[in-house]
């Protein structure tokens, strides 16, 4: 894990926000000076605050992965990582495991939907195919990664990580 994403986590985890306020932060949901009357909060789209990078040996696997991150500005609290991993053939996220205190790798229930091509996922010393549509929940504790074994196109993953205590 990188350093920023460690700071990003640990600025998450520490903020304290009132259970509405919260939710409609975490939703999109800010003040503007322009919605409709009676309506205090507006949706918002954020394009500025989306960050892609390729990213080499995530969770030391093999190649190199495309990763959409998606960050909201700094008031907003972070309760999710939102990323979409564009993995090429064969590269992977490598298996790794998620545990509450883990410095390395932090604490997360992951949930990763297939959105295009397919591929294997190792969970819990188990290879389960995906494929587009596919959804799959892995607590915190539980190892994972997943691969690209198609030999042509890419595996498109969407990932939503919740952050444990």
């Amino acid at each position: 894990m990188s350093k920023t994403r460690r700071r990003i986590l640990l600025a998450a985890s520490t903020a304290i926000l009132a259970p509405a306020e919260l939710f409609k932060r975490a939703h999109g949901m800010l003040p503007t000076d322009s919605h409709a009357p009676g309506h205090p909060y507006a949706f918002r789209n954020d394009p500025d605050h989306e960050r892609r990078i390729a990213y080499k040996g995530v969770h030391e696997g093999k190649g190199t992965i495309d990763i959409k991150f998606f960050f909201r500005d700094e008031g907003t609290s972070k309760p999710a990582l939102l990323l979409i991993y564009n993995i090429p053939p064969g590269a992977s996220e490598g298996v790794h495991t998620h545990n509450i205190g883990d410095e390395k790798n932090g604490s997360y229930d992951e949930f990763y939907y297939i959105m295009e091509g397919s591929g294997e996922m190792q969970i819990d010393g188990k290879t389960v195919p995906v494929a587009v549509g596919d959804h799959i929940f892995t607590p915190n504790g539980i190892s994972h990664g997943i691969e690209n074994t198609a030999t042509t196109g890419n595996l498109k993953v969407y990932l939503v990580a919740m952050i444990r205590d």
